[in-house]
């Protein structure tokens, strides 16, 4: 392999390895976000009483999950 073909793919790959690193940096904020929804999904459940009680409290969890499952994915 001659160093011009090492820079060719170089050259290539870059782009490639940037727009990773964004979407990364991307879903990582989301994550984190979607997170906070969660638990602030639970916390109007931990106030609340009825059956929107139960609502709320399942959506939490399972956005607090799903986020978390896809940061563990991501890292």
């Amino acid at each position: 392999m001659s160093d011009a073909d090492v820079r060719r793919i170089v050259r290539e790959e870059l782009p490639k390895a940037g727009w990773s690193l964004l979407s990364t940096v991307f879903w990582t904020i989301t994550a984190l976000f979607a997170v906070l929804v969660g638990v602030q999904l639970v916390q109007i459940a931990l106030a609340g009483a009825g059956v929107a009680t139960l609502a709320y409290g399942g959506s939490g969890v399972l956005v607090v999950g799903a986020s978390v499952y896809l940061l563990y994915l991501l890292h």
